[in-house]
């Protein structure tokens, strides 16, 4: 028989100072990298929402002033008044009521207005304005009544808790008075500008755009059978890492630039006026 002792496994009895620090520098590197992921997740999440508000801003503020322009000039056939009405409410063609109802361009680096004459369509069995309302009292769209939509640029006011310019609009009965009010309603945030240009033709034939000019060098307006338009619309919300200062050029206006780390896109359609005539 054996006197040996028989061996017996030693039990750890805790971790040395080394080994402590091995493991922490190793879970700091983990932590490290887990937060750099997490960081660059939440820019990138950040980056494609003020993309995509950014495009949803420029392509529905387009949208709005296109509905009104393809609908420019139109009359029912059993409301059709003796004089049919011009597409663009413009000085001069009688029907702008008031200068501030004209389509007009703006001054230096200021947006454009553009005005469109028509009859509103039947919607969900009324006539609505550019607001999507049919108004009240004695300027409310009736069945035989033709209305002005006119789109401006509205500043930001931020002490009204507005701290975005937008774009805007008000629409004008034909009978004389505002729909809704003459103050233009805001439609759609993040728009910084609006610039305008008329396609007519120099060339004879009364069918075909050969040249776009802004509106003070219309000579006729009845002659304007396209528009083009122009938005720059921005992220509302600085970008990281903020967009550099840049200069923006809409159509043929003066350029403009800004320097408040938010992304821009200009956004730019051009549309045939149907009821031309």
């Amino acid at each position: 028989m054996s006197n040996r002792r028989q061996s017996l496994p030693r039990h750890q009895g805790g971790l040395s100072i080394v080994e402590l620090l091995v493991a922490l520098v190793i879970s700091l590197l983990l932590m490290t990298g887990v937060v750099q992921v997490f960081l660059s997740s939440k820019q990138t999440y950040a980056s494609n929402e003020s993309a995509s508000r950014l495009q949803e801003n420029g392509r529905f503020a387009l949208e709005f002033i296109a509905q009104s322009a393809r609908h420019a000039g139109y009359v029912e056939a059993a409301n059709s008044p003796a004089i049919l009405p011009p597409t663009i409410a413009s000085p001069g063609n009688g029907i702008c009521n008031d200068s501030g109802t004209c389509s007009s361009q703006g001054a230096d680096e200021e947006s454009d207005n553009v005005a469109f004459v028509f009859q509103p369509r039947i919607q969900d069995g009324l006539r609505r304005d550019c607001l999507g309302v049919n108004g009240t009292g004695t300027y409310a769209i009736n069945d035989t009544d033709m209305i002005i939509n006119q789109f401006v640029i509205i500043d930001a006011d931020p002490g009204n808790g507005e701290p975005h310019p937008a774009l805007g609009c008000r629409s004008r009965n034909t009978r004389g008075g505002w729909v809704t009010g003459a103050a233009a309603q805001r439609l759609i945030d993040g728009i910084d500008a609006l610039q305008v240009q008329y396609g007519i033709s120099t060339g004879g034939d009364s069918n075909s755009v050969n040249q776009y000019v802004s509106a003070d060098r219309v000579t006729n307006w009845g002659n304007v059978l396209a528009i083009r338009i122009a938005v720059l619309a921005n992220s509302m919300n600085p970008v990281n890492p903020p967009a550099p200062a840049r200069q923006y050029v809409l159509l043929d206006a003066a350029p403009i630039s800004f320097n408040d780390g938010k992304s821009r896109q200009i956004f730019t359609t051009t549309i045939k006026l149907r009821n031309t005539y």
